[in-house]
């Protein structure tokens, strides 16, 4: 068990991670191989944490080699450091016994592990990392969309369902937090950002001495088809959309009625177009538009000043984190994308967006 209390910080506007999930990863580690019993299976679910994990672990310590001696660009190594504490250990290094073998093996990690020595390769790493992390998070998030209706019964995989859930909440909480360090860090050490050169997430087989991407996870991939929304998933959708939509409508009204003219134009030029472009692409998904003219006022949301409309973004963040496993496509849903404009726009009106909504906690445990 990691105990973890994330430390907000002040000068700058970081999206720091803290977590209210207690996270029971027990994947953590590998399973053997219960096919023809030559090797050790490390899943999707398993291989996205570690690699999160590790990138977190390397960056944290690459800022302090490559920025020693600056404070302001070594504040942000407490991040990263807290980020790979929540996410557990970068691997575990157990003792398999695979069968066939007389002893057991202490299994390498399935990729090197390289800390960035210099600005140039710290600042790749920033992309690379940030975009990965970004992708397996929604990648994840698909997995538990497309396994939900198989698990219903069967209480071990609901509880394997729960924790890729949880991990994919973490994973894309992490993108967008490094998405915006990347860029503050890029700019405070004046350096160029590169493009990021991601690999794709799959699931990795322990053979012969070595770790290889699972060929049977790659054909299964190749032919999977699309799984058509579940009626519990309709419906979470239907209501996701009509909170967004609410939230929309009474902020407009509220800021309406006041006499803040920026707040206003912030309104109409900023938050109602982010809103609106998304709630067209998720009824899109959704296949019905249950959006109304008029919605009744949103509970504790009735000011009409900067407070009360950050208070309703957050709400409108935590609805992206619900929606994150329910639509069928994230990408076209904007589920990432308005998040991170949700939490800029929180903090240009004077919010703390340290904290994803549903991650707000101080103490962040995880156990792996």
């Amino acid at each position: 068990m990691a105990n973890l209390t994330l430390m907000k910080k002040t000068w700058i506007f970081p999206l720091t991670l803290a977590l209210t999930i207690s996270l029971s990863l027990s994947g953590c580690g590998v399973r053997i191989d219960d096919g023809n019993g030559e090797g050790a299976l490390a899943d999707q679910t398993q291989v996205a944490r570690y690699r999160a994990s590790a990138c977190q672990e390397a960056i944290g310590a690459g800022i302090e080699q490559v920025f020693a001696g600056n404070p302001d660009l070594l504040a942000f190594k407490n991040n990263f450091e807290a980020r790979s504490k929540v996410l557990g250990p970068r691997w575990l290094s157990p003792q398999v016994k695979i069968a066939g073998k007389e002893k057991a093996e202490n299994l390498p990690e399935p990729q090197s592990y390289r800390i960035p020595g210099n600005g140039e390769a710290l600042i790749q790493k920033l992309a690379d990392c940030q975009k990965n992390i970004f992708n397996d998070g929604l990648t994840l998030a698909t997995l538990v969309r497309e396994s939900q209706e198989p698990s219903q019964g069967d209480a071990e995989a609901v509880e394997q369902l729960n924790q890729t859930t949880a991990l994919a909440k973490i994973l894309v909480a992490t993108g967008v937090a490094m998405e915006r360090e990347n860029k503050q860090i890029a700019h405070a050490a004046s350096l160029t950002f590169p493009s990021a050169n991601p690999s794709p997430l799959s699931a990795w087989r322990y053979q012969d001495g070595k770790w290889r991407p699972d060929k049977t996870d790659e054909n299964h991939k190749e032919k999977k088809e699309k799984i058509p929304l579940t009626n519990q998933q309709k419906n979470e959708l239907n209501k996701g959309i009509r909170q967004l939509d609410a939230l929309r409508y009474n902020i407009e009204k509220n800021v309406a009625q006041g006499r803040d003219d920026q707040l206003k134009q912030l309104v109409s030029d900023e938050i109602t177009p982010l809103l609106r472009r998304q709630l067209q692409e998720l009824v899109t998904q959704l296949g019905t538009d249950p959006r109304e003219a008029v919605y009744q006022p949103f509970a504790n949301l009735n000011g009409n000043d900067q407070q009360a409309v950050a208070e309703g973004l957050k709400v409108a963040s935590q609805v992206q984190m619900n929606l994150l496993t329910v639509v069928p496509d994230t990408q076209t849903a904007l589920i990432a994308s308005t998040l991170s404009s949700l939490q800029d726009l929180r903090g240009a009106l004077g919010q703390n967006a340290d904290n994803l909504p549903g991650l707000s906690a101080k103490d962040a445990k995880v156990r792996v």
